[in-house]
């Protein structure tokens, strides 16, 4: 007799159990955190080359603020007065203002915080792309964050504009797409809070309703004008504003207007058909990158110069035409066209003096190009069977490369000479790469190789009066130094000739009458730059240490000495030793003398963090007479310790 086994049921599966789903969308969430975490060190890391970046070209005049600044009077200026900085974004002002109370004149973390922005500004696209339901979100926003294209942006701590207003951008983006699927008033008000504060941070943030419109028709092949425009209105209206705000702030405080930006309508249609493949061309392939491209010559006689866009038009018509087939290529298409149609010549941009692109400009357009080729990167990895492996390496491969060639990038914006010596190698016509080298050599006292440089900006651009009244500054500054007066100051007349207001020429002039023992011409000269540059503490510590320390009694003021000498050192933040200097000679002038000893020895304590000099045995000098009760005055035709303007 045969026993049969009795079939048992299957356990089971208890309460505390973990179901398949519930399983998968656990390891979900901690992919994400993982990823996310893996995506911010590596992101950091990369940067390290630039975490103690140097400011460059006009860092310091934006964000290194005085203690006038530096005051609530100060903040609020910088709200309601728009000619305050030189561009109207006083969400950034408001963060340098911010970062200045926090960290003074330390670099790390303004690059911190930079940083920082660029990758909560990556990890916002994940979530944008994923609420979009578009493949690849996590490998668009690894591109994002180490795309060699998007360092000038991160690196350079002026374009603080670019990362702070991404942000925004991107928030104010996923909160519309909230608001799109509850229509909740609260929500619509958050997009609104958004929109407002990037738009108060960079005018680029204006492009978010068209962005909006562009997703929607995406995501739902239309636009319904009851459901979707008519809440962007309010938005659009804005926008407007802000744009014209901006153009009109960028001819009338940041130089965008003049001969380089004398253009026919045809050449700006022409620059901006070469800007459109150069940007392209420059995300698929980034090599080759600097801070300042060559500005290109254009001449609507040359037939070639047409063939750029010809093809961007013809690229547009293939999109629309494709629209139904591809419809992420022509969504793609209008992204990019609306992120950089602002920046691709029709309205002057200051920095067009320069070059007419920049890889600050590609910031946000980058994501056109970027979030395709993510997507068909995923797709093709998903769909690649038993090659899915060997495709995952070279995604891999890719991310890794990025990494490499922006942390290679990174090293440019370590300091001033790295940075131009980069521009240089890659660009040898660029006179600002030029002449920034050329002061920096000079203020180290290499004098025969900034007068190389100052030579080859005036062989460069000779009929450009920006770029030759600066050479001939430089050089009217090396001959100063090398204690040839009377060719200073015809020099520094050459560069005043090319330029009447141009105040630094003056003051170059005063210290070579200075040291010629030609007092009151020299006062007289110091009196006209400052009257050109009333900001200049380095003008207003001159004076001020003349009419301290005049061998001349009869030239000398101490009391007006000693309000220039304050302002001075008001205008520098208190840390600069030879304003210092020239405010404890003025205490000295007016009897302050415990005052002025205390002064000197703090501009003595600065100077030692750099070791010993004539300067501080100059000041050691003074400081014994100080503790005496006795002020310094010059020796006839001595040499002063003037201070002349950076070239």
């Amino acid at each position: 007799m045969k026993r049969h086994r009795t079939k048992t049921s299957p356990p089971v599966s208890s309460s505390k159990s973990i179901s398949p789903a519930r399983g998968s969308a656990a390891w979900r969430r901690y992919r994400d955190w993982v990823l996310g975490a893996a995506l911010v060190a590596t992101t950091a890391l990369v940067y390290q080359p630039a975490w103690h970046g140097k400011p460059l070209l006009d860092d310091a005049g934006r964000f290194m603020m005085t203690p006038e600044q530096q005051s609530w009077n100060g903040l609020a200026r910088l709200w309601i007065q728009p000619r305050t900085t030189w561009q109207y974004h006083p969400l950034v002002d408001t963060m340098y203002w911010v970062e200045a109370k926090l960290w003074g004149q330390e670099v790390f973390g303004y690059h911190l915080v930079t940083i920082a922005l660029h990758v909560a500004s990556a990890l916002l696209l994940v979530k944008i792309l994923g609420k979009l339901q578009i493949r690849g979100a996590w490998l668009a926003a690894a591109i994002f964050a180490l795309h060699p294209v998007l360092v000038e942006s991160v690196a350079w701590m002026v374009e603080l504009k670019n990362t702070l207003s991404g942000l925004f951008f991107f928030a104010a983006i996923l909160a519309y797409l909230n608001f799109d699927q509850t229509r909740r008033l609260r929500t619509y008000l958050l997009v609104g809070l958004l929109f407002t504060l990037g738009i108060l941070a960079k005018a680029i943030v204006a492009t978010v309703p068209a962005v909006v419109l562009i997703l929607i028709w995406w995501k739902r092949g239309r636009v319904d004008w009851q459901r979707d425009v008519k809440p962007l209105l309010p938005f659009v209206v804005l926008a407007i504003a802000a744009g014209l705000l901006t153009a009109w702030m960028e001819r009338a405080f940041s130089g965008a207007e003049g001969e380089e930006f004398q253009l026919s309508v045809l050449d700006r249609f022409l620059i901006a058909g070469r800007a459109f493949w150069f940007y392209i061309g420059k995300l698929l392939f980034p090599n080759d990158l600097s801070l300042i491209y060559p500005r290109w010559k254009i001449d609507s006689s040359i037939w070639w110069q047409y063939l750029f866009p010809v093809a961007a038009l013809g690229l547009f018509w293939l999109a629309w035409n494709q629209r139904k087939r591809w419809r992420w290529f022509f969504a793609a298409s209008l992204f990019f066209a609306a992120t950089v149609v602002p920046l691709l010549g029709f309205f002057n941009v200051g920095f067009f003096r320069l070059s007419f692109v920049a890889d600050h400009f590609a910031y946000l357009p980058s994501l056109a190009v970027i979030v395709p080729a993510a997507a068909s990167a995923t797709w093709l990895v998903d769909r690649g069977g038993r090659w899915r492996l060997p495709l995952h390496g070279l995604v891999a491969l890719l991310l890794g490369t990025l990494a490499i060639l922006s942390w290679m990038q990174s090293h440019m914006y370590r300091d001033v000479e790295t940075c131009y010596r980069m521009v240089v190698a890659h660009n040898p016509n660029s006179w600002t790469a030029h002449q920034n080298i050329g002061a920096e050599v000079l203020v180290r006292g290499q004098l025969d190789d900034a007068a190389a440089e100052f030579h080859k900006v005036l062989e460069l651009e000779p009929n450009y009066a920006q770029a030759s009244k600066r050479a001939y500054f430089g050089l009217g500054t090396v001959s100063v130094r090398k204690g040839k007066q009377e060719e200073a100051i015809k020099l520094f007349e050459t560069a005043l000739k090319l330029d009447p207001t141009y105040g630094p020429a003056h003051n170059g002039i005063a210290s070579a009458l200075h040291r010629q023992g030609r007092l009151a011409e020299a006062i007289a000269e110091y009196e006209r730059a400052i009257h050109l540059r009333p900001e200049s503490a380095g003008i207003l510590s001159n004076l001020a240490w003349m009419l301290a320390t005049c061998s001349d009694p009869s030239l000398r003021d101490g009391q007006r000495a000693l309000a220039l000498a304050q302002r001075a050192d008001r205008l520098s933040g208190g840390a600069n030793p030879r304003i210092l200097r020239s405010l404890a000679a003025a205490y000295a002038e007016v009897n302050q003398f415990g005052q002025a000893a205390k002064t000197a020895r703090h501009a003595l304590d600065l100077w030692l963090q750099d070791g010993e000099s004539s300067f501080t045995g100059a000041l050691r000098r003074e400081i014994s007479l100080f503790d005496a009760g006795r002020p310094y005055h010059e020796a006839a035709r001595s040499a002063p310790p003037a201070l002349i303007e950076r070239p």
